[in-house]
């Protein structure tokens, strides 16, 4: 904890802390007004980001992506469901001829992926549920190629649902595609102060978790073939520690 303190103490790291600190207070001590502008805001937030986030993961996901479109195999008629497709930042990377089916749990977020899926007409949304991802009734099962899934595991209720859920709507074969940042696999520090933050980020970022062991939820889940990494280099580190890969059905 000490190392902790000292880190935090260092110039330009205080006020960067204590503004978080600030709203969460803030939205503790009045709860109905944080909960009628927060989820409006997180998508607004969102959507103005795009672009600065898929510069910063562009070689992660261009690497994972690149698995999707091998799948693709020149179909016109592949079949994703992104979980939180948010504004649609992960569009740029779908095959030309993609229908997504797109679940979020924030209404708000419609507006926006419209407005993104003017920017590549050649990835058609079909549907818009508006929903959890621990239960995607409106999804049939098995049917589709699909799914995809980046920085969103991080705030759901419960990971291991949402897996189940996952392998229900794929089709055999069919293979999930994430990207999620995670808890440090090993350098105390940083869990400490992840673990500090976690209660802020939950009340201002939609629920996220930055201390979350996604990985292990997704190897305990069940899927016939694993394959991910754990990409540590980016910064924050703190909320920069990113897992990613796909699960096969």
């Amino acid at each position: 904890m000490a190392s902790l303190l000292r880190r935090l103490a260092r110039p330009g790291v205080l006020i960067p802390v204590g503004v978080p600190v600030g709203l969460y207070t803030f939205a503790k001590l009045n709860p109905d007004a944080a909960s009628a502008y927060y989820k409006r805001g997180f998508a607004w937030a969102c959507a103005r980001s795009t672009e600065s986030n898929n510069k910063k993961l562009q070689e992660l996901k261009q690497d994972m992506f690149t698995g999707l479109k091998e799948q693709d195999g020149g179909s016109t008629s592949l079949q994703v469901l992104e979980i939180g497709a948010g504004s649609g930042a992960n569009f740029k990377y779908f095959p030309p001829g993609t229908s997504v089916i797109a679940v979020d749990p924030n209404p708000h977020f419609d507006q926006y992926l419209k407005e993104n899926s003017d920017e590549y007409p050649e990835v058609k949304v079909t549907k818009f549920v508006v929903a959890g991802a621990e239960d995607m009734a409106d999804v049939a099962e098995g049917s589709v190629d699909a799914v995809v899934c980046t920085l969103v595991l991080c705030s759901v209720h419960d990971v291991d649902a949402v897996l189940g859920e996952v392998k229900r709507v794929l089709k055999p074969g069919g293979k999930f595609y994430f990207l999620e940042h995670v808890r440090h696999p090993t350098q105390a520090w940083v869990q400490s102060l992840q673990d500090l933050l976690t209660p802020v980020f939950r009340v201002l970022s939609d629920g996220c978790r930055p201390n979350r062991e996604t990985w292990k939820h997704v190897d305990s889940a069940g899927f016939s073939d694993v394959q991910y990494k754990i990409e540590g280099n980016l910064r924050p580190k703190v909320i920069m520690q990113i897992l990613y890969g796909t699960a096969t059905k």
